[in-house]
């Protein structure tokens, strides 16, 4: 079977297609890899190409005018690179994308996808569920800002990695650098060093890169009883649920 074929089964976003569909889609795609720390695209680029990240990790950022920058997203295998780009008639990048870990990426043109989209009956359907996702968990992230203390989001975010990777709560490693996942959270690194000192006191152990959750019931308890999506959030579900993780 063609590589590409088998590549866009795999994935999500196209594991409705019927497989005429899957095969031509495949004609059109190509794989392109990428190093770590080089660009995928900068701000004000022009747009070519729709991008799945297949492997490897991708962070989406802006720069302020003194130089700053502003993490808006981490992107990891599956992810939708650009699919807002595919719907909307954006002609050049609004951000920037740089490689964190060597990456895979599935491409393909964009004038094509923007042409023959309406031909994929469930493609426009994900994508846009896709969209709404995003915006949802942008809505989340602002009332948590401006809701929760800096030690609530850090602790917040720490439970969506260990459910994200399935990590073992007990102990794992940061899969980012904390320069980045300070840059995520909108936050000076040093301030981001002090508040993992104060997570000892609400069940999370750090050591270096080494997190562990001493106590769940307590960390979930500090971060989600001020959370008003608590009971609907994925992550506490899983994070509550005996025997949910390894």
């Amino acid at each position: 079977m063609n590589k590409h074929i088998e590549t866009l089964k795999t994935l999500p976003l196209f594991s409705d297609l019927s497989d005429d569909d899957v095969l031509r889609l495949s004609v059109h795609t190509h794989l392109r890899n990428v190093r770590r720390g080089e660009f995928l695209f900068m701000h004000g680029d022009a747009i070519k190409n729709f991008k799945i990240l297949l492997r490897g990790t991708i962070q989406i950022f802006r720069e302020t005018p003194d130089g700053h920058e502003v993490t808006s997203d981490i992107l990891i295998s599956g992810d939708c690179i650009n699919a807002e780009e595919v719907i909307a008639r954006q002609v050049t990048h609004m951000t920037n994308a740089r490689v964190v870990d060597d990456a895979q990426i599935l491409e393909v043109p964009i004038a094509w996808m923007r042409e023959h989209l309406k031909n994929f009956n469930t493609l426009a359907p994900r994508l846009l569920q896709g969209l709404a996702e995003r915006l949802h968990d942008a809505q989340m992230e602002a009332e948590h800002r401006s809701t929760m203390s800096a030690t609530q989001m850090v602790a917040c975010y720490l439970q969506g990695l260990c459910v994200l990777y399935n990590f073992d709560p007990a102990g794992f490693d940061l899969p980012y650098s904390k320069t980045l996942i300070a840059s995520r959270l909108r936050m000076e690194l040093a301030t981001f060093s002090r508040t993992l000192r104060k997570l000892k006191e609400v069940g999370i152990d750090i050591q270096g890169n080494r997190v562990s959750f001493t106590n769940l019931n307590k960390a979930g308890r500090f971060v989600c009883d001020n959370c008003s999506i608590a009971e609907d959030c994925p992550t506490h579900q899983t994070l509550m649920s005996p025997g949910s993780l390894p």
